[in-house]
């Protein structure tokens, strides 16, 4: 199966392997060897889209084609060498998606990407050098796209971030409680309805001079960036799916959120559950180093906000999933979702806490990077 669809792209010479990838919950992924007439061996990596949660793969693949078009122009002006971007394979028919129909009439859709070499990833990770080069890489990422047209980029999962909307649903799924499940989950429920104040704040900004829509990529986890395996700084950005317009706010927030937390997403042990301060540092600051001077004062003083919006959203999502009977997260066991509800929430409850410190941070590290953008000061990262 694999061979007829390397087949349909333009690619030379015959498979001598094909790796499944576990990584990553939504697309399945191969690493495919091909051997050339040489005898030089080439690697690709294959995906299978799931068009489930991405209705249109057609636009999908636009959206990547056109930004990693963008992206690798950008790094040729700058005569950066250092750093690599996603690269399509076409179809012999010059197209970047493959479509396979199935005996039900239904269609598959595949793509292909050139592997990158002398690169490693993590799931997760607790160096602050690794965290510092995460936040870097998307910081670099934005900075690159800051003048790509944003008429151009079309939403593949709408309203993702629309915390608000997040909240709407979630009170009518509240209403309909088709699980009946809604009794036990009271104390969640008074928690999210005491913060409803905060779930527009960046939403009633966006589109303005102080919060611009801007290319955001909306998954900023650290196994989204690969790192250089020689040096340890960042290779490329990478799972580019999500790519939108929207805010920094939104990338920053959830960086913050997945990188930063001192346990997994499904800890139900809550007392572990918190902000490592020392990862928050190192993230601000590889994200700073790079967007300090493109940013507006507006968004910087909203970053720490931020975290705690993305946070709630996370916490919304997880409980309206539970609420509707679990439809949308994969789940391991029974109450898999509300434990991450629970999670979320305690987070909440501690980034609350360290709010005061995150905000002076943020700005301290702005004002550190912008005056090094200046020319006015010298003094390095600690990473």
């Amino acid at each position: 199966m694999i061979e007829d669809i390397i087949a349909k792209f333009n690619i030379k010479g015959e498979m001598v392997k094909s790796e499944v990838i576990n990584a990553g919950n939504i697309n399945s992924t191969y690493v495919v060897t091909m051997r050339e007439d040489d005898g030089k061996t080439v690697k690709y990596l294959l995906q299978k889209i799931n068009n489930n949660v991405f209705t249109e793969p057609s636009i999908l693949m636009k959206n990547i084609e056109n930004v990693t078009n963008f992206l690798e122009m950008q790094m040729r002006k700058s005569h950066d060498n250092k750093h690599q971007v996603l690269k399509v394979v076409h179809t012999k028919d010059g197209k970047s998606l493959c479509k396979i129909r199935k005996e039900t009439g239904e269609k598959d859709y595949y793509r292909i990407y050139y592997y990158i070499d002398n690169a490693i990833s993590y799931d997760n990770s607790k160096d602050p050098f690794i965290v510092y080069n995460t936040g870097k890489a998307f910081g670099n990422f934005q900075k690159l796209l800051k003048d790509y047209p944003i008429k151009r980029l079309s939403e593949t999962i709408k309203d993702f971030h629309h915390t608000e909307k997040r909240y709407e649903k979630l009170m009518q799924d509240i209403r309909i409680d088709a699980e009946d499940r809604v009794n036990e989950v009271a104390p969640e429920i008074i928690f999210l309805l005491q913060h409803e104040e905060y779930y527009s704040l960046i939403t009633d900004e966006l589109g303005t001079l102080s919060v611009p829509i801007r290319v955001t990529h909306n998954d900023t986890k650290v196994n989204n960036v690969l790192m250089n395996k020689d040096n340890g700084d960042f290779l490329a950005v990478i799972d580019l799916d999500t790519v939108m317009p929207g805010s920094m706010l939104y990338d920053y927030g959830d960086g913050i959120r997945s990188t930063a937390a001192m346990t997994k997403e499904d800890e139900a042990d809550l007392t572990k559950v918190g902000l490592n301060l020392e990862l928050f540092e190192a993230y601000t600051d590889g994200y700073l180093s790079e967007m300090a001077s493109d940013l507006t004062y507006e968004e910087v003083n909203m970053m720490a906000e931020a975290i705690r919006i993305i946070t709630l959203e996370l916490a919304i999502r997880f409980l309206d999933d539970y609420i509707i009977g679990d439809d949308y997260f994969k789940i391991d066991y029974e109450k898999h979702n509300l434990v991450r509800a629970r999670n979320q929430i305690a987070l909440v409850k501690d980034i609350e806490k360290k709010m005061d410190y995150l905000k002076n941070y943020i700005l301290e590290c702005y004002e550190k990077h912008l005056k090094e953008t200046k020319g006015l000061s010298r003094k390095k990262t600690k990473y």
